[in-house]
């Protein structure tokens, strides 16, 4: 599932749950009680990270680290770096980090196949690619999973 469509999903639940009722004088969420009110003026980057980290992202690379981690990616396969903008290809490796938090062990090499795609592959790499980039998404994306 990617990020964009989890982070709305969590809105609209949140968004709804806000209308619901347990019969407590509060209308909180028992997650949200134990959050931090969002500050006035608090930039909505900051929210949008503060909220992906909640779901299980990690944190956006800095430039240096993106670098290496596209690098890394090309010296895998040069289609891949080829085939989509840094931008996506960091989201997709974002992604797959939260699949290593969340997914099975099992199904990573799936998910990571189907997630990077080529031209020459549009329907996913092999799994020996596919092992390699989760290597690499765990040494530069989240090293901590």
């Amino acid at each position: 599932m990617s990020r964009t469509l989890v982070l709305a999903a969590a809105a609209a639940l949140a968004v709804t749950l806000t209308g619901c009722s347990s019969g407590s004088d509060s209308t909180i969420a028992p997650a949200a009680q134990n959050s931090p009110p969002p500050v006035a003026g608090q930039p909505q980057s900051d929210l949008r990270a503060s909220m992906e980290a909640q779901l299980g992202f990690p944190p956006k690379p800095d430039d240096q680290t993106a670098r290496a981690y596209l690098a890394d990616l090309k010296s895998i396969d040069p289609a891949l770096v080829a085939a989509g903008t840094p931008d996506a290809l960091v989201n997709r490796g974002r992604d797959q980090c939260r699949d290593l938090k969340v997914r099975p062990q099992k199904d990573w090499t799936t998910a990571a196949s189907q997630r990077f795609t080529t031209p020459q592959a549009p329907r996913g790499l092999d799994p020996a690619a596919a092992e390699k980039i989760i290597k690499v998404v765990r040494i530069r994306l989240c090293p901590t999973f």
